[in-house]
């Protein structure tokens, strides 16, 4: 019996393509990936939900080159791989023509005043 995820929880859209993606821990100890939200058979992930309800991903190799039934996961396609979103370097903004202007301060009366009236 082919395992699937399910079809709404945990789903988010991708910043770039706006494509249903799910978030991942791994391959790496640390790496959060996204996957694509549906299983795929050309995937080379296996995907899994863990014990608290999160999702966990390895790399499908030589020694495991399949899901495995028992831990019940299902191939998922890293979504890198099929964004079609632009892909532009957040750290570099574009350049300014002039430089920004600061908002005026207001600052609340103080304690004892009326509003729009000067301390004098």
């Amino acid at each position: 019996m082919p395992v699937t995820p399910h079809p709404t929880r945990g789903i988010t859209n991708c910043s770039r393509c706006s494509a249903p993606i799910r978030w991942a821990s791994g391959p790496q100890p640390g790496q959060r990936t996204p996957i694509n939200a549906m299983p795929s058979p050309a995937g080379n992930l296996a995907a899994r939900t863990d014990g608290n309800g999160g999702l966990v991903v390895r790399q499908l190799d030589r020694e495991f080159p399949e899901p495995e039934a028992a831990r019940l996961e299902w191939k998922a396609v890293a979504h890198w791989s099929s964004c079609t979103g632009q892909q532009t370097n957040p750290t570099v903004s574009a350049p300014r023509s002039r430089p920004a202007r600061r908002r005026p301060i207001v600052q609340p009366p103080l304690w004892g005043q009326q509003p729009g009236r000067s301390g004098r």
